[in-house]
């Protein structure tokens, strides 16, 4: 921990160490999903385990596509002049 960055951290582990033990995700089920992709005769490459991550991960992929195509030509113009040809 660096004490400078106390007044910003401090919030969030103290939220941390109140949630703790009440998230709403069973380890039993979790473990029972893991070894069910384990067996998958084709597993996902990725996988999200409950509906906390997959809230989060939804609302990171709406405001994800929501901006790629206003800031698409500043993206591709990262490139360099000649990145479309082949070599």
């Amino acid at each position: 921990m660096i004490a400078d960055s106390d007044e910003l951290f401090e919030p969030l582990r103290a939220r941390r160490i109140h949630d703790s033990g009440h998230q709403p995700g069973d380890p039993d089920q979790a473990a029972a999903a893991v070894l069910r992709i384990v067996a998958a005769e084709q597993p996902p490459a990725r996988l999200l385990l409950g509906t906390d991550a997959l809230r989060l991960v939804e609302a990171g992929r709406d405001a994800f596509e929501r901006d790629m195509p206003a800031w698409a030509e500043l993206s591709s113009s990262t490139d360099f002049d000649d990145a479309g040809s082949s070599a």
